[in-house]
């Protein structure tokens, strides 16, 4: 059994927080997508977003590897907050001040958060998880979920398809 690295608060709002156990960002991988590793949790950002830098926006695209470099400014570093909000849009808000918005449209997110040892580029900390994704907190009181398509092991809500 993985053991749980973040835990999930409903916010008033609709939102869920992600409260993580470990908030320092030990990570940054830049594989096709843009992985930042918390400890076991990775979260991880398939499409375009925002990140603000002293108060300065920068679009940032994987896709675009050049556009990448604002986020050095993450590491090294932590989160202050971790949270989507009711339209599933990602927030990170770091310790330094920087701020991450990953947008989620409806029906494809361009981001997802991992729960338990990483899987890609480490097996020096255990299996990947094999478990089926946590899609946060539903009507039905949330819990395990079947994989659907575009998502991936271990991973909370969809990944874009490339």
């Amino acid at each position: 059994m993985v053991p749980q690295t973040f835990l999930h608060r409903a916010l008033p709002d609709g939102g869920r927080q992600l409260v993580l156990d470990d908030p320092v960002l030990r990570a940054l991988v830049l594989d096709g997508g843009v992985t930042l590793r918390f400890g076991w949790t990775e979260v991880v950002v398939a499409g375009p977003c925002t990140l603000r830098v002293d108060g300065v926006d920068h679009r940032l695209d994987p896709g675009q590897p050049p556009s990448l470099a604002p986020l050095l400014t993450c590491h090294p570093g932590a989160v202050r907050w971790l949270w989507v909000t009711p339209e599933e849009r990602l927030v990170a808000a770091f310790m330094q001040g920087q701020r991450l918005e990953v947008p989620g449209p409806p029906g494809r997110r361009s981001w997802s958060v991992a729960d338990g040892p990483p899987s890609v580029g480490r097996s020096d900390e255990g299996p990947p998880r094999d478990g089926p994704p946590w899609d946060g907190p539903s009507a039905s009181g949330g819990g395990p979920v079947a994989p659907g398509p575009g998502s991936a092991p271990g991973l909370i809500g969809p990944v874009l398809d490339r």
